[in-house]
């Protein structure tokens, strides 16, 4: 198989950014809202992103009978493929940051595993 001439160059940059950006992370993989026993729990580096939280009003439209307010972490992972082939992430999962103060857990709400660089991982608080 031959690789598109850029690839080496791509894999250079992606190694880069990882460098300077990743940090320690807990994989804690579950099911059934226990242990996964067939994924351990596993200790990596890869970017966690994060934003702060979003709080969004929602009230009982005319009537005004009700409010509530929804929050909403707009967070990320991102795990180099080319250095962890095998990680499988699922809905349910839990991601503790290890480098953060108060060392804060995160919940998978979703995965995006198309690309062949990255596993995107959606994060929601825990």
């Amino acid at each position: 198989m031959i690789s598109a001439r850029f690839h080496e160059l791509r894999d250079e940059l992606f190694s880069a950014v990882d460098d300077e950006l990743a940090e320690p992370v807990f994989l804690a993989f579950k099911k059934d809202s226990t242990n996964d026993p067939d994924r351990p729990d596993i200790e990596i580096v890869a970017i966690l992103r994060t934003r702060e939280e979003l709080a969004t009003p929602i009230t009982g439209g005319k009537d005004k009978t009700w409010n509530s307010e929804v929050s909403a972490h707009i967070s990320e992972l991102h795990i180099d493929r080319a250095q962890h082939p095998n990680i499988v992430m699922r809905k349910g999962d839990k991601i503790l940051a290890l480098s953060r103060p108060g060392q804060p857990w995160f919940a998978v709400m979703f995965v995006d595993d198309r690309s062949h660089r990255r596993l995107t991982v959606k994060l929601g608080a825990a």
